[in-house]
C-alpha cells in the first residue's frame, strides 16, 4: 500500500466506456488492448483525456470465473465513441481512496484495508469500486501506482427502539 486514506467529493465525469466480462487470467491483456483502442480513438478525434484511465468493477473476481468490468477513459468533451463503446456521464459523488504501490496481484490488501476503514468511519459503500491507473505502460510491477476507490455515503444511524 502507499499513502493514507482520503475522502473527497468529486463532480460528474464524462467518460468513454465499455462494459464486458473478463477473467483474472485475461484481464491484463484485455485492459491493455482496450485502453490502446479508446485512447487512439480519442486522440484521432482531437479530444483531450480528462484524467487517468480507470476500471469500475461491477463483479467480484472469483478464481478464474468471468466477472463484469467497465473500462473508462475520461474526456474533456463529448465525442463519438468507437464501435462497442459508449459516451456517458458518471454521477458526482464522495469517494474513499487509497493508493496502492506494487503489483496488481497484491491489490487485495488495499481493498481489505479500505473496506475496514470505511466500516469504522461511519461510512457505507455506495457502489462498485474503481481502480485508477496512475502508472505509465512499462512501469516495473513493484513501482506501479493504482488508486483503489469506493463511492461512499454516510452510514445510516441505528434505529432507536423505545
Amino acid at each position: 500500500m502507499g499513502s493514507e486514506i482520503k475522502v473527497a467529493d468529486r463532480g460528474a465525469l464524462l467518460v468513454v466506456s465499455k462494459r464486458l466480462p473478463v477473467t483474472l487470467s485475461e484481464i491484463g491483456g484485455i485492459l491493455g488492448a482496450a485502453f490502446g483502442e479508446v485512447y487512439g480513438h480519442i486522440q484521432a478525434r482531437g479530444a483531450t483525456p480528462a484524467g487517468p484511465p480507470f476500471v469500475i468493477y461491477h463483479g467480484v473476481p472469483v478464481a478464474d470465473l468471468p466477472f463484469d468490468v467497465e473500462i473508462c477513459a475520461p474526456v474533456t468533451r463529448a465525442i463519438d465513441p468507437p464501435a462497442g463503446w459508449r459516451l456517458q456521464e458518471l454521477p458526482a459523488g464522495r469517494f474513499a481512496t487509497l493508493v496502492h504501490v506494487g503489483p496488481y496481484d497484491t491489490l487485495g490488501a488495499t481493498y481489505d484495508a479500505l473496506g475496514q476503514w470505511i466500516g469504522t468511519h461511519d461510512l457505507a459503500v455506495a457502489g462498485p469500486p474503481r481502480e485508477v491507473n496512475l502508472s505509465e505502460a512499462g512501469t516495473p510491477p513493484e513501482q506501479t501506482r493504482t488508486v483503489v476507490e469506493f463511492p461512499v455515503v454516510a452510514a445510516a444511524a441505528p434505529a432507536v427502539s423505545g
